[in-house]
């Protein structure tokens, strides 16, 4: 999967479960605690990866998630 397609996806599981907001850059980092949780639950589903909590933490741009996301679709 591409990373412009890992993008395209976390953009659409974004605008599901906040369809009051926009998913910008910073989008990520401006969730509150569980709001995240929310996010980080739809995206483990929709991926089928496991976020690793202690990485999950330092993920604060649209692009650290898209860079997360595509490392771990290689490594499997």
């Amino acid at each position: 999967m591409t990373t412009a397609e890992i993008e395209g996806s976390l953009r659409d599981i974004f605008a599901e479960h906040f369809p009051d907001r926009a998913c910008t850059e910073n989008s990520f980092s401006d969730l509150d605690s569980v709001q995240r949780l929310t996010l980080v639950v739809a995206l483990e589903d929709h991926f089928e990866v496991c976020f690793d909590p202690e990485e999950e933490t330092g993920l604060v741009s649209l692009q650290d998630v898209v860079r997360y996301l595509h490392k771990e679709l290689s490594d499997s």
